[in-house]
């Protein structure tokens, strides 16, 4: 491929998120891979994963935590619910992700992180963000789990 803008090509197919082995399997060879990381044409998001240079900052934040929005940040993420004072207080500001049985939390999750662990939720949507469906089901479980709902 000639030139970096087939990996953003790519990267969007898969959603803004790909693994190194799509990129490849794309066309890509181990020294364009190597230059657009260089040149940060491409942003490693952690091991094994990539992002688009426009990949929004909430969802960043997940993969470098390990996984899809999920619960309340996807809600936020989808425009569903305000990032105000009040939906704050719902889940305290932390981020949640959405992992599947077996998954990893990243090295790199922020202190406070919520894990919601369900492979079925995290194929729900998109590799962003669990589908808005399964993200309200887990922030009403949150909810009542912070005792905030009956």
């Amino acid at each position: 491929m000639a030139g970096f803008t087939g990996f953003d090509r790519v990267l969007r197919r898969y959603g803004g998120i790909a693994t190194r082995r799509e990129l490849l399997a794309a066309g890509w060879t181990e020294t364009e891979f190597w230059f657009a990381l260089r040149y940060r044409n491409l942003d490693r998001i952690r091991q094994g994963w990539y992002a688009a240079s426009d990949l929004p900052t909430d969802a960043r934040a997940a993969w470098r935590a390990g996984g899809p929005l999920a619960c309340v940040s996807a809600l936020r993420h989808y425009g569903l619910l305000p990032d105000e004072e009040g939906a704050e207080s719902v889940v305290g500001g932390t981020l949640h992700i959405c992992l599947p049985a077996g998954g990893r939390v990243g090295r790199d999750a922020p202190e406070g992180l919520v894990v919601h662990w369900s492979t079925a939720d995290r194929y729900s949507g998109t590799r962003q963000a669990v589908s808005p469906e399964v993200a309200l089901r887990q922030a009403r479980a949150c909810a009542r789990q912070a005792g905030l709902t009956r």
